[in-house]
């Protein structure tokens, strides 16, 4: 055996030799060579055990006090490490965390990993520097270099440990007068001790600590601060002092994709590349280490062992097979087409099946080629069609935790960190209240209790008209042919496993929707019950109930009556246009409607008229006009029946909306709540109109199921004829015991709940409110008491109020009759104003409530009987209370048996105030005039409605509450008595467990109150692909120690080709893997597919756990993107996916990011490029109350009040949305109007009571506290000053140009700076914005140049425009160049330019609005900045721009296109020119569509155009260009040269002057003899030859060669030391990573993903 082996070994060896001739001569081999990217923020370093401490503060703050105590005891007198640091701190927080809420050390891991935590002590950081600037602190210390802390009191400031002593506090009084410091303010995120809020006690003294924790100076002071603070003498406030630290640290949860580029037209520089960037100094030793895997059916590692001599060749021969089996080849068409189903299947038989998931998905076409060989699962593909008939498309990923609902678009690992941290904080609150086992956690957060409603119409309503419409008939309609004709019994008796299984051609599940024609969302829902009628794949009839009653809103004149539009729809559907007519009419009217009216709740005349019209025009018909549809009587009886049946059985919106929302806020409610639905009477529960189609889906398959015992029990058979009836007719439901209901109760359809216990990070509240609520005197239905009480309930109320009393008097007496079955009661005194319980001279308030407070501590001595004939007496005579003065005359008139003089009779005010707090802070209670008590039954709030006529209507009602609350009750006990873990399972035990649990899932889980908050159900059919079981990742992580008993798992539909996909999945699998959360994974890829999916390589960053240097102690293998398996010889352009609150640009990168081709790095192994964020967005949407519309043209002011930069952030408020931008960084901010006409036009507001926005305040700045790495939107309200109704914010053009002609006169010199900075990005003061040198003549306007470029050829081609601007041009010039996509070598670069040749220049750049249709293509999101921003790109000074394209030379003075008439338009452009007759077929816009849309006018190139700012802005120019661009762009096709397209489509609108022909030529499209008449001449792409610009560059334009030679020739007397010490500079910054050096190590850590694979 052994010689067999030897000679293999043998043989393998010359083949080695042989192939490796072969791998030295193939150039497109697979790349050993790889990318390594990093993002760092623009902020220093911060300590972990800040950060540790944020962390707890926001967990529970009575655990930051004790760990910034005990963290201060730990002896620092050395100098440690970061890794001697993090260990401290994650022992330290394991040792004061309580027993359940230990796992809280996993997450803070994860947060110290991800530095959630870093913004917030950086804000920190900068309160104390600017502190110490502004009270100049360090000549308190004596010039002490370190400053360890002080004291600031007011405008004081305390350095010495001896001044602090009582007599410091006493003479400190609250001025009257606010001082005008915003450091001195407490801010939301301060910790003050002992967590009082910032509200209480205003008269108190605040009293900031500034301090380093670690020090003596906390040693000494805090002791004293923190008793004076308990004794209620300050109000105590401790702050950080962070050391400054040069070191950045390194960011994730961010990702970049390759994009193979179309290299048509050459776009490489073909200039050597600079020097390299050393980084690590010296060359560390490379050590190959092949992983253990199978390549080719060759395992490497093992030759490796057998023949250690040959690992070189053994390595390289592994790469070459690797490269063979990865190489991306084209496919055919029919090689793609399983493509989808292909990929799926090579997942799952793999041994770890996410893994392989996120190695797909992210290198997908190199990957494609291997992928297509394999040989297709047919059963596969037909279960994957099978889900696809519920999952009705590829496009949306769905991700949920317990069912709750994840929005995947901008999720990041901090967002999922903490969703995963509050669902397990709420599944592990409820196990621990057992403890119970995780399956009984999980069968009980998912057990679900159907309502039946009789859903059926009276022989009243019937002899009106049935008040069903229908839209299809499963029985009868011809699309349903091909399913099932008979409802068999093989067919019934099997469980569903396919969506096949209820595609029946019967009328078994019927859905009824209610649509209230005043209600906008009936507009939206309605498309999507199109949707699902017309593809078939919803298996029920649909039926509708029109609700046409006049709203509030009827009376305008303006709308179009509820009753006319459900004519219009009839009259279409009735016309030989059918249904498919009638929906096209309401997809009109939303789209008419979103179009002119947005902001509208009704539909105005106009809008139906053009809705109309369109269906008449596009779908033609039989339809007569509209006036006779709207006069027609036909449907009357239909309307008359179906409103009849609407408000017999509760359906009506507004009546369920009004019994839980105000008067004032019922009426909006019910104008845009979701359309009610029903599946054979059940109610559909559905998050939102997009969800539907699922959730109904999921509903049906439910209803399948509960349908069978009917044909069990011959209630239905194959034969029944009226399926629909006979269901809602039939006995089974109430002899089953199961909710029946006569009609919708309005009380049922609030499905609101509250805690009774909670695992609170406030542990102080907790124990208030377990205080009120433990041992509770409950009054019993039964003297037995081992009988098993499944509900308990409480009603919170006012007590004194007589309504309160009523309801209560009348439940004891249903108790004591028996008639509440299995219950307990009590009551809790919850007063409408607590103020009123101070006494008055000789008497009290509130005394029947303080009497409740104290009840429970006389168990003994009190029935249900003797409360019952206390509360008779009173409700008999009510005025009798108006009598009672003192609580010792109330125990009289109650014939309590209390003592007057009892301890808790004299506690009765503290008690009453006790419980008031509690109802209102813990429970969320709160006692009205109008709803004076609720009543809590398992923790669902019950609020009785004021429409009761009496209270026995009311108990009627509550009754049906009990029996579905009892329903719910017995099935959480049945798996209570079933649970293993669970001991103590006596009744009483039971009881108090079902009370806890089924509040808390109910307040967790059901609490339809909690719109933040959507969760979602999949249906047993669903085939799952494959399950992920983690392995154990963390062996002492807390969540992992008891691994068997994790309450969660993950559920993910998703499609693997999807862009979401590729950072979702990497996501999901690190936080599995690290907390031990198991996912169950449906792989939803397209079935047929005619091109590549996916054509991009994609690298998600995240890693959870923090390393350290065994050496130094430093962070060590920081988050990195390392994108390996790119071929080399393919160029790819490098594009970041950042969250869109961050603006990040590159700083460290030698070679062309727009252009990255791996063989151009030579001996080099790896691409290096280093981002920083630079800033986080504010995003904003502005409203003007005053007239209810976005204030567009509003200039707003962002000022630092401590941050790192002192320079002022300025933007103006777009028409779209309201909708503002402004850059930030950690700190504090004060936002708000620019002075001038904006602030003599309009004041800033704010509302003190967020609940109820009617009463405002003006204020006249909002402070912004930006302590996070992602923003969410924010709003600002605004309102015109009295006289200023109608006045324009934009200064109108005739006032402006009067304005600037008499500023002209006197003006001496061009402002450089201007009144606005920059909107985003004016340059620093070293290299972005340079000072007009000598050169410039200051009697002449600057000209302002703007221009883009991406890549290091654009950039040489900018330089060599610039020049010939320069040269040319006589006037100063000022350059604008959009900073997002230039190299760190330009940046570096320009300034000197600047310096030498005399301009000025600026970099700005602007956050994509989240609201705006994105480009995902570089090169289309350059095109876009070039059009889309202009209004708000540049600051307001800037009267005008030019826009020249980069690879354009200028060869005449731009002042005279800068003075240009544009006669009265706001653009000028150039029209394409008509000369050059060899390219006449390219001329598109000469026929089709675009000849008919431009009716004569040009067609003009965007290379160079003239805009006048201020024109601009007042024509709203901005505003039209994005809402076209919005439009359009929902469909790819449209749009192909975006920046081009755009303008000229818009010309109608906003009016293009054609410049003359001179001022672009280019030989793509102009004849030579026009040439020597150009003023610029640009290098268009020729579709003729495609000949590379750099070609042409030198044949076309002669002067072109001499200026890129001056370029060079000035780039090389740069000082080359200058640039080296900036990226030195720039890499001491940087945290600790080490670049991977070859591939062996690469693929040593990425080994593990390619396993199965190949």
């Amino acid at each position: 055996m052994a010689k067999i082996l030897n000679f293999f070994v043998f043989l393998l060896i010359v083949l080695l030799n042989v192939l490796l001739l072969v791998v030295a001569n193939e150039e497109n081999s697979f790349s050993s060579k790889s990318i390594q990217l990093s993002l760092v923020s623009n902020w220093g370093e911060t300590p972990s055990y800040l950060e540790a401490a944020e962390f707890l503060h926001n967990q529970d703050k009575s655990l930051f006090w004790k760990f910034i105590e005990e963290f201060n005891n730990i002896d620092f007198s050395k100098n440690y490490s970061d890794k001697i640091y993090y260990e401290s701190t994650m022992s330290l927080v394991k040792s004061i965390l309580p027993s359940n809420t230990q796992f809280l050390s996993e997450f803070l891991g994860i947060d110290l990993a991800v530095r959630t935590y870093s913004p917030r002590v950086e804000t920190y950081r900068q309160l104390a520097i600017s502190n110490i600037k502004l009270n100049n602190i360090d000549q308190h210390h004596n010039g002490s270099t370190s400053i360890n802390g002080w004291i600031q009191i007011k405008n004081k400031i305390i350095t010495d440990v001896n001044e602090i002593n009582e007599s410091l506090f006493k003479d400190i009084k609250k001025d009257d007068d606010k001082i005008d410091n915003e450091l001195i303010r407490l801010y939301d995120f301060d910790h003050v001790y002992p967590s009082l809020t910032i509200s209480d006690n205003d008269s108190i003294p605040v009293v900031i600590l500034y301090v380093d924790i670690k020090s003596e100076f906390f040693k000494l002071v805090h002791p004293k601060l923190k008793q004076f603070s308990q004794m209620g003498k300050i109000k105590y406030c401790i702050r950080y002092i962070v050391q400054e630290s040069n070191q950045k640290l390194n960011l994730q949860g961010y990702g970049y994709e390759l994009s193979i580029k179309n290299l048509e037209y050459k776009v490489m520089d073909d200039s050597a590349i600079k020097k390299d960037i050393i980084i690590d100094g010296v060359k560390s030793k490379t050590i190959i280490n092949i992983p253990n895997e199978d390549v080719q059916g060759f395992n490497f590692h093992k030759l490796q062992k057998r023949k250690p001599e040959l690992t070189s060749k053994l390595s390289t021969f592994r790469s070459y097979l690797m490269a063979k089996s990865q190489e991306a080849k084209e496919l055919k068409v029919w090689e793609l087409k399983d493509l989808g189903i292909q990929s799926a299947q090579k997942i799952i038989q793999s041994m770890d099946p996410l893994r392989s998931l996120e190695y797909i998905s992210q290198k997908f076409p190199t990957l494609s080629n291997s992928l297509s060989k394999i040989t297709l699962n047919e059963s596969l593909k037909s279960i994957i069609e099978s889900n696809q008939k519920i999952i009705q498309s590829t496009d949306d990923q769905t991700l949920l935790l317990n069912g709750r609902l994840i929005d995947t678009n901008e999720l990041s690992p901090i967002e999922l960190s903490r969703i995963i941290l509050e669902e397990y904080e709420h599944s592990t609150t409820i196990q621990q209240q057992g403890p119970l086992s995780s399956k009984s956690v999980q069968d009980i957060i998912s057990s679900q209790l159907p309502i039946r409603i009789q859903l059926l119409p009276n022989n009243e309503e019937m002899e009106l008209n049935d008040p069903f419409v229908s839209l299809n008939n499963l029985e009868l309609d011809y699309v349903y042919r091909q399913w099932e004709q008979k409802l068999q019994p093989s067919i019934l008796e099997k469980s569903v496993t396919s969506p096949q299984d209820i595609f029946v051609r019967k009328n078994l599940l019927t859905t009824v929707i209610v649509l209230d024609w005043n209600n906008v969302n009936t507009f939206e829902i309605i498309p999507e019950i199109q949707q699902m009628v017309q593809t078939s794949l919803t298996p029920t009839r649909f039926q509708l109930v029109f609700n046409t009653k006049p709203s509030s809103s009827a009376t305008d004149s303006n709308f179009v009556q509820a009753k006319d539009l459900a004519k219009v729809f009839l009259s279409i559907k009735n016309s030989n246009l059918g249904s498919r007519g009638a929906f096209f009419f309401v997809t009109a009217l939303n789209y008419f409607k979103k179009m002119y009216i947005p902001n509208e709740l009704g539909i105005t005349r106009s809008v139906l008229t053009s809705s109309f019209q369109a269906v008449l025009q596009q779908m033609g018909g039989s339809v007569r006009s509209l006036q006779h549809a709207l006069t027609t009587t036909d449907f009357d009886k239909l309307f008359d029946s179906s409103n009849q049946f609407i408000e017999r059985l509760g359906l009506d919106n507004s009546q369920s909306s009004s019994s839980s929302s105000s008067s004032s806020s019922s009426s909006s409610s019910s104008s845009s709540s979701l359309p009610k639905i029903f599946v054979n009477g059940v109610e559909l529960k559905y998050s939102s109109i997009e969800q539907l189609s699922f959730d109904l889906l999921v509903s049906l398959y439910d209803e399948y199921d509960r349908l069978k015992p009917l044909f069990k029990e011959q209630i239905l058979t194959p034969s029944t004829s009226e399926l629909y009836e006979t269901i809602l007719s039939s006995s089974y439901w109430k002899d089953n015991n199961l909710p029946f209901l006569t009609k919708l109760n309005s009380i049922l359809s609030n499905e609101k709940y509250t805690h009774l216990i909670t695992n609170s990070k406030n542990k102080n509240q907790e124990i208030e409110a377990q205080n009120v609520l433990k041992n509770l005197i409950y009054f019993r239905n039964n003297e037995d008491k081992e009988e098993q009480n499944l509900l308990s309930i409480i009603v919170i109320g006012d007590f004194d109020q007589y309504n309160t009393r009523d309801i209560s008097l009348e439940l004891l007496r249903q108790l004591e009759k028996g008639s509440l079955k299995n219950s307990k009661l009590t009551f809790i005194s919850n007063p409408i104003d607590i103020k009123t319980v101070v006494h008055k001279v000789g008497f009290e308030n509130n005394i029947f409530g303080k009497l409740i407070s104290i009840l429970k501590h006389y168990p003994k001595i009190l029935t249900p009987q003797l409360v019952i004939n206390f509360f008779e007496k009173v409700q008999s005579n009510p005025s009798i209370i108006d009598t009672v003065k003192t609580m010792k005359e109330m125990i009289e008139l109650s014939s309590f048996d209390i003592p007057s003089n009892d301890v808790w009779v004299s506690q009765s005010v503290n008690l009453f105030k006790q419980s008031s707090k509690v109802c209102k802070e813990y429970l969320g209670i709160e006692s009205s005039n109008k709803s004076p008590l609720s009543i809590l039954v398992n923790g669902r709030i019950i609020t009785p409605p004021q429409s009761y006529d009496d209270v026995s209507t009311f108990i009627e009602d509550f009754k049906l509450i009990l029996q579905i609350e009892t329903l719910k009750a017995q099935t959480t006990l049945d798996f209570l008595k079933s649970d293993s873990i669970l001991q103590d399972k006596s009744p009483q035990r039971l009881s108090d467990l079902l009370n806890k649990i089924n509040s808390l899932v109910g307040y967790y889980y059901n609490n339809n109150q909690n719109n933040q908050i959507s969760r979602k159900r999949i249906p047993n059919s669903l085939s799952i692909s494959f399950k992920h079981k983690p392995s154990l990742s963390s062996p002492s992580s807390e969540i992992n120690n008891n691994k068997s008993e994790v309450p969660l798992k993950f559920l993910m539909i998703i499609n693997p080709f999807n862009k979401v996909s590729q950072k979702l999945v990497p996501m999901v699998r690190e936080f599995s893997n690290k907390l031990n959360i198991p996912v169950d994974v449906i792989l939803n890829p397209p079935v047929s597919l005619s091109e590549l999916p996916l054509k991009t390589y994609y690298t998600y960053v995240i890693k959870l756990d923090s390393e350290f240097n065994g050496e130094n102690g430093g962070l060590h293998n920081q988050p990195l993107g390392i994108a390996t398996d790119i071929p080399e010889d393919r160029v790819v352009t490098l594009a970041l996916d950042i969250p869109s609150s961050w603006l990040v640009q590159p700083i460290i990168a030698k070679y062309d990011l727009d252009n990255i081709r791996l063989k151009d790095l030579g001996d080099e192994q790896v691409l290096t490029a280093v981002y920083e964020l630079e800033n986080i967005v504010i995003e904003g949407s502005a409203n003007d109350i005053t007239t209810d519309s976005a204030p567009a043209g509003l200039e707003l002011l962002l000022n630092p009040i401590s941050t790192q930069t002192n320079k002022t952030q300025d933007t103006i408020v777009m028409n779209n949305f309201g909708y503002y931008q402004l850059k930030s960084n950690p700190g504090i901010w004060k936002l708000m109007i620019a002075k001038g006409r904006s602030s003599d036009i309009m004041d800033m507001v704010d509302y003190p009571n967020q609940k109820e926005k009617e009463t405002f305040v003006i204020v006249p700045h909002r402070l912004v506290v930006i302590d996070s790495l992602y923003q969410s939107l924010s709003s600002l309200s605004v309102v015109r000053k009295a006289g200023q109704e109608s006045r324009p914010i934009l200064q109108p053009i005739d006032e402006y140009e009067k304005q600037k002609e008499q500023e002209k006169e006197q003006k001496q010199k061009q402002n450089g700076s201007g009144f606005f900075s920059n909107l985003f990005g004016k340059g620093n003061d070293n290299d972005e914005k340079q000072v007009p040198s000598t050169k410039r003549k200051s009697n002449l306007d600057t000209i302002h140049i703007f221009s883009v470029a991406s890549g290091h050829l654009y950039e040489r081609f900018l330089k060599i425009m610039m020049l010939s601007v320069v040269k040319n041009t006589e006037s100063p010039i000022k350059f604008w160049f959009l900073k997002n996509y230039l190299s760190p070598g330009f940046k570096e670069f320009i300034p000197e330019m600047a310096k030498e040749y005399g301009f000025e220049y600026e970099l700005v750049t602007y956050k994509w609005p989240w609201w705006l249709r994105k480009q995902t293509e570089k090169q289309r999101i350059i095109w876009s900045y070039k059009i889309l921003f202009l209004d708000v790109l540049f600051p307001l000074d800037v009267p005008k721009i030019i826009f020249v394209d980069a690879d354009q030379v200028v060869r005449t003075d731009m002042k005279e296109l800068w003075d240009m008439d544009l006669h009265g338009a706001s653009l000028g452009y150039t029209p394409f020119c008509d000369s050059n007759k060899d390219t006449e077929g390219f001329r598109f816009w000469k026929s089709g569509y675009w000849r008919q849309h431009l009716a004569g006018r040009s067609y003009h190139i965007s290379a160079l155009y003239v805009v006048d700012l201020v024109r601009f802005r007042r024509l709203a120019a901005g505003d039209q260009l994005r809402a076209t661009y919005d439009q359009l762009s929902r469909d790819p096709n449209s749009l192909a040269n975006l920046d081009q397209d755009l303008p000229n489509y818009l010309q109608h609108y906003v009016r293009i002057h054609s410049l003359p022909q001179e001022w672009l030529w280019c030989e793509t499209w102009c004849d030579q003899d026009s040439k020597s008449k150009a003023k610029t001449i640009d290098l268009c792409n020729n579709p003729l030859t495609k000949t590379p610009k750099l070609e042409n560059a030198v044949r076309i334009i002669d002067e072109w060669t001499s200026l890129d030679n001056e370029a060079k020739e000035f780039e090389l007397k740069i000082d080359q030391s200058k640039h080296r010490q900036i990226e030195l500079d720039h890499q001491n910054q940087l945290p600790n990573s080490k670049p991977l050096e070859n591939i062996e190590d690469i693929l040593s850590n990425l080994a593990e993903s390619q396993k199965d694979l190949f």
